[in-house]
C-alpha cells in the first residue's frame, strides 16, 4: 500500500480529481472529493483553489465543483483532432447526403451551446457559422434541445435574459410559450425550428446522450422552407436518430 501511493505523486493526483469532478459533478464537493481519492482535506482544499484559480474547474453556488472554462476550450479545441474525426465525418457526410440538405453538430460548453462541426450541402443559401461560434439557445433548434434538457428553472431564467432578441418574425418572445415549447420538446425527443431564428428557413435537432443521460451534442439540420415543410423535417427525424447512434460511439469513446 505504501509503495502504491508513493507512486501517487501530485500531477497524478490533480488530473484524478479532474476527472472525478468531469464524471460527477454533483456529488464533487471537497468531502466527498477527499474520502472518494483518498486525499487528506487540508490537501484537497489547496489544490482545489488551485485549480479554480488556474481556470480548470469552477466552483458552484450549491458547493460543488464542475469543468472550468479553461479546461472546456481544452476539450473543445481537442475533439477537432479526436481519432474518430474521419469516421465522424463520413456519417455526417452520409446524412447530409440522405437529407440533402447540411447537417451540423453542436456541444454544450458552459451554458452555451457551440458550432462543432458540419458537413454542407449543395444549396447555396447557408448558415454559415465558424466552428466554436455560440448558438442563440431560444430560437434555433440545437439551443431550444440544449435547454429542454436543463431543470426548467434554470432554463426558464436563461431564456428570460436572452428573450427580447427577436431575429425572425416566429422567434418565441413569451416565456409561458417557451416553456410550452420546452415541455413539447421533452415529449417528442427532438427540437423544431419553425422560422424562429431566420425567417423563411427551418431546422430540426436531435440530441446525443451519453450513458449517464447527459446530453454532450446536438445533431441538427436546417432548410429554406420553400424546399422543406416542418412535416418533411418531422419525417427525417428517424434518419437522424439512426445517424445518432453511429455518432455517439465517435464522441465518447
Amino acid at each position: 500500500m505504501t509503495n502504491q501511493k508513493s507512486t501517487r505523486n501530485s500531477p497524478r493526483r490533480i488530473l484524478e480529481i479532474i476527472e472525478a469532478i468531469c464524471q460527477n459533478p454533483q456529488s464533487a464537493n471537497a468531502s466527498h472529493l477527499s474520502k472518494a481519492l483518498d486525499i487528506p482535506a487540508p490537501t484537497i482544499y489547496r489544490w482545489l483553489d488551485t485549480l479554480c484559480e488556474e481556470g480548470f474547474i469552477a466552483a458552484h453556488t450549491s458547493g460543488y465543483y464542475v469543468p472550468g472554462e479553461r479546461f472546456r476550450n481544452m476539450m473543445l479545441t481537442s475533439l477537432q483532432y479526436e481519432p474518430k474525426v474521419t469516421e465522424r465525418r463520413s456519417i455526417l457526410r452520409s446524412l447530409s447526403e440522405k437529407l440533402n440538405e447540411t447537417v451540423s453538430l453542436s456541444i454544450p460548453h458552459g451554458t452555451k451551446l457551440i458550432y462543432f462541426d458540419r458537413m454542407e450541402s449543395h444549396w447555396p443559401f447557408q448558415v454559415n457559422l465558424k466552428v466554436g461560434a455560440p448558438l442563440p439557445l431560444h430560437c434555433c433548434a440545437s439551443g431550444k434541445l440544449y435547454l429542454s434538457t436543463l431543470e426548467p428553472e434554470v432554463a426558464l431564467n436563461v431564456y428570460e435574459k436572452i428573450a427580447k432578441v427577436k431575429p425572425a418574425r416566429n422567434t418565441i418572445i413569451n416565456s409561458n410559450e417557451f416553456i410550452k415549447e420546452l415541455a413539447k420538446i421533452r415529449k417528442t425527443g427532438y427540437s423544431i425550428d419553425n422560422e424562429e431564428w431566420f425567417d423563411d428557413m427551418v431546422g430540426a435537432a436531435v440530441p446525443i446522450f451519453d450513458d449517464n443521460g447527459t446530453m454532450i451534442a446536438s445533431l441538427s439540420t436546417h432548410a429554406l422552407a420553400t424546399r422543406k415543410t416542418i412535416e418533411n423535417l418531422q419525417d427525417e427525424i428517424p434518419l437522424m436518430t439512426n445517424a445518432v447512434k453511429e455518432l455517439k460511439s465517435c464522441l465518447i469513446s
